[in-house]
């Protein structure tokens, strides 16, 4: 199973690669002069074109500058053009550059995530990127434009032969009979974006309200506002808080701090029935399509006091059925302490479905996201035994699992088994793992299809 992840994330690297690199995080500077345009395809018969360079960014949109994140965990780029308060991104008009776009293959625009894609089709109205990793260019679809007609006078009297062509299949030699010639200015629209600053924005922040920025984590005192349709560079973010960093329009940046309590709208709390001597947890929702809900975070308050000890955010799972026993705690790595659990992704019509653990660490009292359990499918946990095993299922005829134990506090692999139908559908291939000295040892058996295997 573990070849077939390890192919899987070489396919993805080698898809990344080929798609060239991402632009470095950071702010970009408009280039004083455009960029020349790519070389142009030769006029057709019986037309001239003059080429001309403008500007690809809208004079109403008064921009200088951008800024740029890219998100450690993927590959995504997000830009913004730092535009006038006043513009208003508007695709049937002048004013067709969008404020902030995603990039590459980014299709999922809405009002949680206003980022524009870039020239997926052919449409003139998208804007088309090109980037290395310290520039980026901006463009627009050619524009064509007739500005004049002109009459060529014939040189010559024609030859029999071209009077019989002209009259019978309608070729005539211009030098014979004289042409049209039609005048078009092909204005070619690009823009160039340099580097000015590096910075290390991960993400984008999009208000989509008027949000309170707070001059750092500890002061409860808002010291300014990010308004609504306005973005800020993201430079960490945390359960409590996002670090952010706003791009005024000549460049000069201001840092501050969101309090992730300020962003909350619409959300349902559902207290769960799991708790400790010490502890009480809340589900927080937020509703969704065909009474699901989507897993906003988890609250966690002191029994007694009712007063917040940790929240749990930005945790990847699938819409669930909110209820009181989404939270579940049980000791995933044997310590005595509770470790909590909740949905993951249920891993399409397979049964491969995942949870999401977070166990607890005493020395910070606090639970911890851990991500090798939480990417297991299948995962059952055998307190008698002390064994955590993973199955899996790959189609009709591929079955395996996985064991685990924790050694000296660590995850460690001990054993293994697959099992799936050799390519010539008469054979069962069985491959076995053992854990020997410190290293898996695999063998690998194949026998005769049993008649009722199937």
């Amino acid at each position: 199973m573990r070849i077939r992840y390890a192919a899987l994330l070489l396919a993805l690297m080698i898809a990344r690669a080929e798609a060239g690199p991402l632009l470095e995080p950071g702010i970009y500077q408009l280039s004083p002069e455009a960029p020349e345009a790519e070389t142009a395809a030769a006029p057709a018969a019986g037309e001239i074109h003059h080429e001309a360079l403008a500007s690809a960014v809208p004079d109403a949109a008064k921009v200088r500058y951008a800024f740029v994140s890219r998100d450690p965990g993927k590959a995504l780029n997000k830009l913004v053009f730092v535009t006038d308060a006043a513009y208003r991104y508007d695709i049937n008009s002048t004013s067709r550059l969008c404020t902030a776009y995603a990039f590459p293959d980014w299709n999922e625009r809405s009002d949680a995530q206003p980022f524009c894609r870039t020239h997926i089709g052919s449409a003139d109205t998208e804007a088309a990127l090109a980037w290395t990793e310290r520039g980026f260019t901006l463009r627009w679809a050619d524009q064509k434009t007739l500005i004049r007609t002109e009459q060529v006078a014939a040189t010559r009297k024609p030859s029999p032969d071209e009077i019989g062509a002209c009259a019978v299949g309608g070729v005539c030699e211009p030098a014979a009979y004289g042409s049209v010639l039609q005048h078009y200015q092909v204005t070619h629209y690009r823009d160039g974006f340099s580097l000015q600053a590096p910075r290390p924005y991960i993400d984008v922040f999009a208000a989509t309200v008027d949000t309170p920025v707070y001059r750092s984590a500890e002061d409860g005192t808002a010291s300014g506002t990010l308004a609504a349709g306005r973005y800020a560079g993201v430079l960490s973010r945390g359960a409590e808080w996002i670090g952010i960093e706003e791009v005024a329009a000549g460049g000069a940046t201001t840092p501050g701090w969101i309090r992730r309590d300020d962003l909350a709208g619409g959300e349902l709390r559902i207290p769960q029935q799991a708790t400790t001597a010490h502890l009480r947890f809340v589900l927080v929702v937020a509703p969704a399509d065909d009474d699901q809900a989507l897993l906003q975070a988890i609250d966690i308050l002191d029994a007694t006091t009712g007063q917040r000890r940790q929240i749990l955010r930005d945790i990847d799972a699938e819409p669930l059925s909110a209820g009181p026993d989404v939270v579940q705690l049980l000791d995933a790595n044997f310590d005595g302490w509770p470790d909590l659990s909740v949905p993951g992704y249920s891993g399409g019509a397979g049964p491969n479905a995942t949870r999401n653990l977070f166990l607890f660490d005493p020395a910070a009292q606090a639970f911890m996201f851990e991500p090798t359990l939480s990417s297991l499918p299948q995962l059952d946990i055998d307190p008698a035994t002390r064994t955590l095993t993973s199955a899996s299922r790959g189609g009709c005829c591929a079955h395996a699992t996985e064991t685990y134990r924790y050694v000296d506090g660590k995850l460690q692999q001990v054993a293994s088994w697959e099992e799936s139908l050799s390519p010539d559908g008469e054979h069962l291939q069985t491959t076995e793992g053992t854990l020997r000295n410190g290293t898996m040892k695999y063998r690998t058996r194949t026998r005769k299809l049993p008649a009722d295997w199937r």
